[in-house]
């Protein structure tokens, strides 16, 4: 019987099938190393090109994909690099990495409804991976939900309480919230889990700038120093943020030396003795730094108070902050604020007034004069030094 005629080729067309499949493959693998050396050339245009011939040859080279996807993202190319890792996530949406690349390339793109949604899917593929978690606490810093990406970073100092990351990231966040003992002790956790961690030296002498304590902030700054980090300057930056360093009244009679209960009239016993009588008077405020003339002149950058903690002492010398019924009461704003470049010295006028009865009180000593303005190079004050009054020449609260 004769042999079926077909079934000989049938045989040469699966042949030829496995030489054309071979062959595809063999065309990617030229295009990937050609890829790599333009890479290597930094010719990054051409290395896309190379991994698209790679992709034409063997669409499903997620190799191809993911290196297309990270050089437009390095190249500021967003919505190209989404593209890419939205077909590697096709390939394989069971892949947590996939969706960690593309809620990356979301994340730059500042597209965060689309980048929470990807990380926390790429959480529930793999519960066990910290990457997703600490990504999106990451987001939610960018964004300023600091309380969720508090509890971000916890659940992951869970997964991974030997990672020095976490920690830096919490002590980073801690700054940013005001935290800054808080934030000492996480960053000194991350240097202890992970030394030469330069970013959490930096954040750590942040930390210890807005403590008052500038020995450790320039121990850190020694540091990066040393090991040449591109941070120094800006840690230099911050720690030489403007400081209020002595307030001086002499120049109007207003004695910042006297204490609680000092009778009105005495600051000026000639236009201060009538009942309802009133007088400007001015205090010299010095800056660490040059200031920018137009914030010291902005009047709500400043506030005039009543000193109220241990570190600064209390006025009236009551912690309960007790104010008798003959205390002056002054203006929360100055008058008006003069800045002169060449002493670097704010000059703060403010008017006090005699009561109805004549026998208004006051506490000069522990009237507070606080600035929250900027200094000439755009930094705002050293919260450490932003205050001051009579009692002291360093932060009086």
């Amino acid at each position: 019987m004769a042999s079926d005629p077909f079934s000989v080729s049938g045989n040469i067309f699966d042949v030829i099938g496995q030489d054309r499949s071979a062959q595809r493959s063999q065309l990617a693998q030229y295009a990937l190393q050609r890829a790599a050396q333009q890479m290597q050339s930094n010719n990054l245009k051409e290395a896309i090109t190379s991994f698209r011939q790679a992709l034409a040859s063997d669409p499903q080279n997620t190799t191809a994909l993911t290196y297309i996807g990270n050089i437009n993202l390095s190249m500021g190319n967003v919505d190209e690099a989404v593209k890419a890792f939205k077909d590697l996530v096709k390939l394989d949406p069971t892949s947590s990495d996939f969706q960690i690349k593309l809620g990356n390339a979301y994340l730059q793109g500042k597209r965060y409804n689309e980048a929470e949604i990807t990380f926390k899917s790429a959480a529930r593929l793999d519960p066990r991976n910290p990457l997703p978690e600490y990504t999106l606490g990451i987001q939610y810093v960018q964004t300023d939900r600091l309380q969720e990406a508090e509890a971000q970073f916890r659940k992951v100092q869970r997964m991974v309480p030997t990672d020095g990351n976490v920690y830096y990231a919490l002590g980073a966040l801690h700054n940013k919230q005001g935290r800054y003992e808080e934030s000492v002790q996480e960053l000194k956790t991350a240097l202890s889990l992970k030394p030469k961690f330069y970013e959490a030296n930096y954040e750590l002498g942040v930390a210890y700038t807005h403590l008052g304590q500038d020995d450790e902030a320039n121990r850190q700054l020694q540091i990066l120093k040393g090991a040449r980090s591109a941070l120094t300057t800006d840690l230099s930056f911050e720690i030489n943020r403007p400081k209020i360093l002595f307030v001086d009244g002499s120049n109007s009679g207003f004695n910042l030396s006297l204490g609680p209960g000092t009778q009105l009239w005495m600051l000026d016993p000639v236009n201060l003795t009538a009942p309802g009588s009133s007088k400007t008077f001015s205090v010299n405020i010095q800056f660490s730094t040059q200031m920018d003339n137009t914030s010291i002149a902005q009047l709500s950058n400043w506030t005039i108070s009543r000193a109220k903690s241990t570190a600064g002492g209390y006025y009236n010398n009551s912690p309960t902050g007790f104010v008798t019924t003959t205390e002056v009461q002054i203006a929360k704003r100055p008058l008006s604020v003069v800045y002169n470049r060449t002493t670097m010295q704010a000059t703060v006028t403010f008017m006090v007034s005699q009561n109805s009865t004549g026998n208004a009180t006051i506490d000069p000593k522990h009237l507070l004069f606080q600035f929250s303005g900027q200094d000439a190079y755009g930094r705002s004050m050293n919260t450490a030094a932003d205050e001051i009054d009579g009692r002291t020449s360093v932060k009086a609260f």
